[in-house]
């Protein structure tokens, strides 16, 4: 009886570790197939931080669209190379429709980034491909989201008629939502 206990207990945490070092290996191969979205504004005043999500929402409305269209991380980077200067004048439109004269600098490349949630999902802390969007001397708090997949976008939720399946790796569920990844069916 004795052993049936301790075989017991070693088998719970041998299979609570295996979790773990799945969950935290499909987050880290996860993460490579990101692009993030980061805007820094120019101080921590009330103004800035406010204006921080003016242009954040400028830009995240402007742009949604176009990142539906992407279905992996190489065609989420075309449409994000294509689109730098135009978010650069999304941006600058909106620190000028404030009375605002910051410099606005945007532009694409890896960045490092601290652990980091997002409703299920954890991303951990490390260097990450995001669209950087720095307004002023970029000395304020800022702003992160997951730009593709579409985190960022509250439309990026896609209804599947009855019996239609759809395409990709489930990565995780919340609220009866599905996020999956096309990019990972190769992996299956």
């Amino acid at each position: 009886m004795k052993y049936i206990k301790r075989f017991t207990v070693i088998s719970f945490i041998v299979a609570s570790l295996c979790a773990v070092s799945y969950y935290y290996c499909l987050q880290q191969e996860y993460a490579q197939e990101l692009i993030r979205f980061h805007v820094i504004a120019n101080s921590d005043s009330i103004e800035d931080q406010t204006l921080k999500l003016h242009v954040r929402d400028v830009v995240v409305n402007d742009m949604k669209q176009q990142f539906a269209t992407a279905s992996t991380k190489e065609e989420a980077r075309i449409i994000t190379e294509q689109n730098l200067d135009h978010i650069k004048h999304l941006a600058e439109q909106q620190i000028q429709k404030e009375g605002k004269d910051y410099q606005v600098a945007v532009m694409l490349g890896d960045y490092q980034f601290p652990k980091k949630t997002y409703g299920d999902l954890t991303l951990p802390a490390g260097n990450y491909e995001a669209v950087r969007v720095v307004i002023g001397a970029g000395k304020g708090q800022n702003w992160w989201c997951v730009l593709f997949p579409p985190l960022c976008f509250v439309d990026g939720v896609q209804n599947y008629p009855e019996g239609e399946k759809p395409k990709g790796v489930k990565v995780f569920e919340k609220n009866d939502i599905e996020f999956r990844m096309r990019s990972l069916e190769l992996f299956k």
